[in-house]
This record gives structure tokens, C-alpha cells and sequence, in this order.
């Protein structure tokens, strides 16, 4: 054999051997990956999106058209209802809220308003609330959304998400009104329609859609203190309100929902790998988005397109298997949270399980997907599991609002003691089984809700909060916090303490502050 053919038969081998082994790499990785998924549904786990979509709403309960026709009765409607909307709950010092209806007026931090004028902004829109107060009993939303065509398919308007919430907004205005008419049956009418509200989504099965849910369930939370400041409030409604509560889960719809999150992400997933056109399509929407925040985008020299071309075909064969794998991974995570706090009954364990978990998948320390969106940046090789960092922090949200929604529970119970027996009971035993069918629990810890009945004939109730541990019903912010809201469920709060009503003095300096910016 000659010297040169030789030559010729060593390139080859070395040609071939380039381009073997890239290809038995690709194969390794995917099958890697798709072992991973075969041994999730050999586990019974949801993969199919037939497992996880829930089933349609008949048309006679589905509330999705009433909620759309109020929404636009609003929207054509732009009195202070959208300017200057009555809070309600405000924190005025550490557990410590002012009562807003029994206010002189209504102030928001750049304007006043006198009640007529809120009442007439209510009046004026008396159909919509009408309509909001229908969903109460029909409460069940099915927006038709096609899950099928993975997350460039979904069109978040027909979620009505903002829709809901300014819905939530104006009910919290209507009913702080209603407070101060003295027509507390009205109040707990549209509180009643705004817990109907964070009810009808549960079936939305997705991140977003729970979170609307809370921020909702946030805003009730407030106008329900105020009904407890109310003097002729009725063991019959309170024991309305307390069922109402009683029906809304936040942990097992946010399981639901990163069932779906990750079937529709695995959907996208195929569409992506299939072609260029729907990952490029995902790129221009984050550059849009980027332009509507006002953030620069780079310019787009040829040389940026080339790399941006050869990444993508990089990611299709090679990078995206492993990525994937280490995201499916994190979602069983977040999802083992979900469970272990809904079997728990508490979410302190779960949670440390879970940040133990994610640093073992190296998932703690990648950027979120908000980081990538604002700097403009992909990293191609992390691109899929930086969205489990970015929903990593929602199980502390679903803590905060079960931990709520207990309170808020057993403190309407606490009421309906006083109203039949004259006083505060003097510990919480004294409500089983009459006004609730167990000793409240606290959702971070598991352990019975902190109480104490004060010398005043007042009381105390808490969890212990973010930090886990009883600081004694301490309302004030551990040392050294940056976020200094005095919001009583503030992450950095010492306890999370139920408040009370606010002295005048507190109130004045609250408006103090309030003026200089402070």
C-alpha cells in the first residue's frame, strides 16, 4: 500500500471517528434522558397531557363569559375604581392595621377622596358586581386554552389573569364601602365573590394562574379583617366566610399546575428541537418584551446570527439532553414539596428538602429565567432548568397563603365564639367541634397556631413565620431586613401575627409617613 493512500485511509478513519463520536454522544445523552422519562411514567407520573388537563366545564357552571362580561363593563368605566381604590387592611406599625372604612376619607398616596365619591364610583358600576357575585354560585372557569400547542400556544389574555385581579381589586373597593354604609351583608357578598374568583381557577393548571390565585386570596384576606371590625356582623355569615375559605387548596393545585408546566414544557420542548422557527419565534418575544420594559437589546451583527446558529444546532443534538434531564429532575423536586407539605401538614421539612435537593442538581446555582430575560443573555446550557430556579420560590408563596388562610379561618371562628358566648375563648381547644372540626394547625411548623387570650379581653395569634421558630407572637422585623414593608406576613417578620386595629396615633403617624415618602 502506497504512502499516500495510506494517508488517505488515516484521514478517513479520523473523519469518521469526528463524526462518530458526536453522534454516539447524542445517542447517549438521549437515551439517558428518555430512560428518565420511562422510569417517571412506569412511577404512575403524569407525562401525557390527557393525565394532567382537568376536564371541561360544563356550560351551564362554566363562569368564564360572566367574569369577561364584567371586566368589560369596567374597563369602559375609568372613575376612581382605577385611580384610587379603597385598601383595605392597611398595616399603619408592625401588627398593627388601621380599620379603612371607619376612615374620614379614602387616601392613596397621591390623592383623597371623599366616600360619596366611592360610592358613587361603586354605584355606577352596580351590574358589574352583580355579575362578579354571580360566580359565587357557579364557581368554575374553563377559558378553552389549547395546552396541546406548548407555551408558544397560550395566550395568557384569554386567562383573564389581569381581568381577575382588577375584578378583586374593585370588590375590595365595593366592600370597604359597604363597611362604611353599615350594610356588612353587601361587604361579605363581594368578599364571598372574590373568594368565588380564587375558587373558579383552581382547574387552570399552570404557575401563573396560581399565583393570580394568591394575590387574589391576598387581597380577600384584607377585606376580611375588616368585616371582623364590623359591629353587626352575623354568626351566619361568618360561618359563610369560613367554609368559603375552607374549600380553596393552594398545595394541591400548585402540584397541578408543575404537572402541567412540565407536560407543556415538554411539548414545546419537541416543537423547539423540531425546528428552528419556534425557538428563534421564543428569542424576538424575550426581545420584545425587553423593549416594552425598556431595556436595549445588542445589536444583531452577521457574526452574532452565525454563533447564535451554530448554538442552537449545538443545543438541538447535544446540550438541551442534559439540561432537560437536570430540569425534569427539578421538577419531581418541587413537586415531592408539594407532597411531603400537603401529607406534613406543614411546609418547614418540605422546603428544606427541597433547597437540599436542587443544590445536589446544581440547580440552585444557575441564574433564574427573569436574569436571562433582563440581561438579554442565554445560556444555551441551562436555558430549560433556569425556569425551576424561577419556581423554585413559589412553594414559599403556597406557605404563606395556607398559613393565611388558617389564620383567617381561626379567627373567624374566634368571632362566632364571642358572638354566641360573650368573649374570646381561652384557648383554641374551646372551639373544637363547634365552630371548626380540629385545633388549627400552622403550616410551617405543624404544630398548633400560637394563641393567647390578652388581660384586655383581646387576643393573640400567629404563626411563626418564615424563620420557623416562635419569637412569642413578635410582630417586628428580624435585624438587619432590607424590605421593610410592615406587612404582617413580610418573610422577614419575627412571627406572623393576626393584627389589630391600629390606635389613632399610630394612624396619624402612618399618614405622616406616608406624606414624606418615608
Amino acid at each position: 500500500m502506497s504512502r499516500r493512500a495510506k494517508i488517505l485511509i488515516a484521514i478517513g478513519i479520523a473523519l469518521g471517528v469526528a463524526i462518530l463520536v458526536p453522534v454516539i454522544h447524542h445517542y447517549q445523552l438521549r437515551v439517558a434522558t428518555e430512560a428518565y422519562i420511562a422510569q417517571l411514567k412506569a412511577q404512575g407520573k403524569p407525562m401525557e397531557l390527557t393525565q394532567v388537563i382537568s376536564p371541561p366545564v360544563p356550560a351551564e357552571q362554566n363562569s368564564a363569559d360572566t367574569l369577561r362580561k364584567a371586566a368589560a363593563l369596567f374597563d369602559a368605566d375609568q372613575s376612581l375604581l382605577e385611580t384610587n381604590q379603597a385598601d383595605g387592611m392597611r398595616m399603619a406599625a408592625p401588627g398593627k392595621a388601621m380599620i379603612c372604612w371607619w376612615q374620614p376619607d379614602v387616601r392613596d398616596y397621591d390623592s383623597t377622596n371623599s366616600w360619596d365619591d366611592v360610592k358613587t364610583a361603586v354605584a355606577r358600576n352596580e351590574k358589574s358586581f352583580a355579575l362578579l357575585q354571580q360566580i359565587i354560585v357557579r364557581p368554575n372557569f374553563d377559558f378553552q386554552i389549547k395546552y396541546e400547542n406548548g407555551v408558544a400556544g397560550l395566550d395568557f389574555t384569554n386567562f383573564c389573569l389581569a381581568a381577575s385581579k382588577r375584578a378583586a381589586l374593585r370588590l375590595e373597593t365595593a366592600a370597604i364601602s359597604d363597611l362604611h354604609c353599615s350594610d356588612t351583608a353587601s361587604a361579605v357578598k363581594n368578599l364571598r365573590a372574590m373568594l368565588s374568583l380564587v375558587k373558579a381557577m383552581r382547574d387552570e393548571r399552570l404557575v401563573i394562574c396560581e399565583l393570580v390565585r394568591i394575590a387574589i386570596a391576598n387581597i380577600a384576606l384584607t377585606v376580611n379583617w375588616e368585616v371582623l371590625q364590623s359591629t353587626n356582623v352575623t354568626e351566619e355569615q361568618l360561618a359563610e366566610l369560613q367554609n368559603n375559605w375552607a374549600r380553596l387548596d393552594f398545595v394541591r393545585s400548585e402540584e397541578n399546575a408543575l404537572e402541567m408546566e412540565r407536560v407543556i414544557g415538554e411539548i414545546t420542548l419537541g416543537k423547539w428541537r423540531s425546528s428552528n422557527s419556534p425557538l428563534l419565534q421564543q428569542f424576538d418575544l424575550a426581545r420584545s418584551a425587553r423593549e416594552s420594559m425598556g431595556l436595549p437589546n445588542k445589536d444583531d451583527h452577521p457574526w452574532d446570527k452565525a454563533e447564535m446558529g451554530m448554538e442552537v444546532f449545538l443545543w438541538r443534538y447535544w446540550w438541551s439532553y442534559p439540561d432537560e434531564l437536570r430540569a425534569l429532575r427539578g421538577y419531581e423536586v418541587l413537586m415531592n414539596t408539594m407532597r411531603l407539605a400537603d401529607t406534613n401538614g406543614s411546609f418547614q421539612d418540605a422546603l428544606s428538602s427541597q433547597d437540599t435537593a436542587l443544590d445536589r442538581l446544581g440547580i440552585s446555582k444557575l441564574n433564574n429565567s427573569f436574569d436571562s430575560l433582563f440581561s438579554g443573555e442565554t445560556d444555551f446550557h441551562s436555558m430549560l432548568s433556569e425556569s425551576i430556579v424561577t419556581l423554585a420560590g413559589v412553594a414559599r408563596k403556597v406557605m404563606r397563603v395556607e398559613a393565611a388562610k388558617q389564620i383567617v379561618m381561626t379567627v373567624i371562628a374566634l368571632k362566632r365564639y364571642q358572638l354566641k358566648y360573650g368573649n374570646y375563648p381561652p384557648n383554641l381547644n374551646s372551639l373544637v367541634p363547634e365552630f371548626v372540626p380540629a385545633i388549627p394547625l400552622d403550616t410551617v411548623d405543624g404544630q398548633p397556631l400560637r394563641y393567647r387570650l390578652n388581660a384586655d379581653g383581646t387576643f393573640l395569634l400567629y404563626s411563626v413565620g418564615e424563620n420557623g421558630k416562635d419569637d412569642g407572637g413578635n410582630p417586628a422585623l428580624e435585624q438587619g431586613a432590607e424590605w421593610r414593608s410592615d406587612y404582617w406576613q413580610n418573610p422577614y417578620a419575627l412571627d406572623w401575627v393576626w393584627p389589630q386595629p391600629a390606635t389613632p396615633e399610630e394612624i396619624q403617624a402612618y399618614y405622616a409617613r406616608q406624606k414624606s415618602g418615608n
